[in-house]
């Protein structure tokens, strides 16, 4: 009889337990994927403009496609005379038609026009995470970067298109600065007059740039459990991917004030975040994505894991979410 109070009571504490735990079934969200772009090399990152996405391919290079045909207009699988290796980030800059990629861990820019590629202009050296580019003035752009060299750190430069005397017209680097922190630097994330910087073991550092391709000032750093690999700035604070540590949540006062954070997902390895309005896609590698109802970002509430591949990062476009997975580029609804 005692042993079967005990069992009774066991079973009646575990559902209690697991109905804390897991999310109410009434209010998760529900996702469909409605097409998947097939890449042939894995894809790991997107820029969209309008509807056309240049999608950093892995070892398929750089593939640009019309999302709404399924039509690839262009792909390009080398530079001058070697071969891309594995094309991880891409940015498209509209106003001054360029194209960047980090191919492995090789920045390089070209114009994107049929030449494309056959010459493009290296910047930094073979040991860079994460890139990105501001313009705001046609024939000149700023490039902040970040390099896991210790030693290296965190690096920024302006170009400007101009005529060199017996070259021609060239992109030419007019200033450069860096920073040398004490631990590798991550990734990079840029939001009105801050510059979010994920620092690995050592959390994540705020700056501030009084206007584009100034040099940036430190407020401050905010430790985080586990290693800080990316940061997504919103309006009013940081998201931060802490692999197997999950996520946090910093607003923008706590650097300059009590340092006060907010964790989340801890139970899950988050790559990457990407974030509209009051929702958040966390990437989460062979588990797929999940996401969060983060209309209070201080208590992010979980809305289901959905498993769509393995997922290395996820990007908000339109009314969809492009999830770049080892399957392709898919184009997923999200329904509330």
């Amino acid at each position: 009889m005692i042993n079967t109070k005990i069992q009774t009571s066991l079973v009646l504490f575990c559902l209690m337990l697991f109905g804390c735990i897991q999310p109410d079934q009434e209010s998760l969200w529900s996702t469909s994927v409605e097409k998947t772009i097939n890449t042939s090399g894995f894809s790991r990152d997107v820029h969209m403009q309008g509807d056309t996405a240049f999608i950093a391919a892995g070892q398929s290079g750089l593939q640009i496609w019309n999302i709404d045909s399924e039509i690839m207009i262009d792909q390009y699988e080398g530079f001058g005379s070697a071969d891309l290796e594995d094309v991880g980030r891409v940015y498209y800059d509209d106003l001054n038609s360029l194209v960047f990629i980090m191919d492995q861990s090789k920045i390089m820019f070209d114009e994107y026009d049929s030449t494309l590629f056959e010459a493009p202009t290296p910047i930094g050296d073979s040991h860079n995470e994460d890139f990105i580019v501001l313009s705001d003035t046609l024939d000149t752009f700023y490039i902040y970067f970040v390099d896991r060299d210790e030693g290296d750190g965190f690096k920024w430069a302006q170009y400007d298109f101009e005529e060199v005397p017996f070259i021609g017209e060239i992109w030419q680097m007019q200033s450069d600065g860096q920073i040398r922190p004490s631990s590798p630097m991550k990734g990079l994330s840029h939001g009105g007059d801050h510059i979010a910087v994920a620092g690995d073991q050592l959390g994540v550092y705020l700056y501030t740039i009084s206007s584009i391709g100034s040099t940036p000032e430190l407020v401050s750093r905010i430790d985080t459990e586990g290693n800080a690999e990316n940061v997504n700035i919103v309006d009013d604070g940081v998201f931060v991917s802490c692999d197997d540590a999950g996520a946090y949540f910093i607003p923008i006062g706590s650097f300059s004030g009590d340092g006060s954070s907010y964790r989340f997902a801890e139970d899950l390895t988050v790559d990457h975040i990407a974030v509209k309005d009051d929702m958040a896609s966390l990437s989460l590698g062979s588990k797929g994505i999940a996401l969060y109802d983060i209309s209070d970002p201080t208590q992010p509430e979980e809305r289901g894991i959905f498993p769509i591949g393995y997922t290395y990062r996820t990007v908000f476009w339109k009314d969809r979410l492009l999830a770049c997975t080892r399957e392709g580029m898919q184009v997923v609804k999200v329904e509330k």
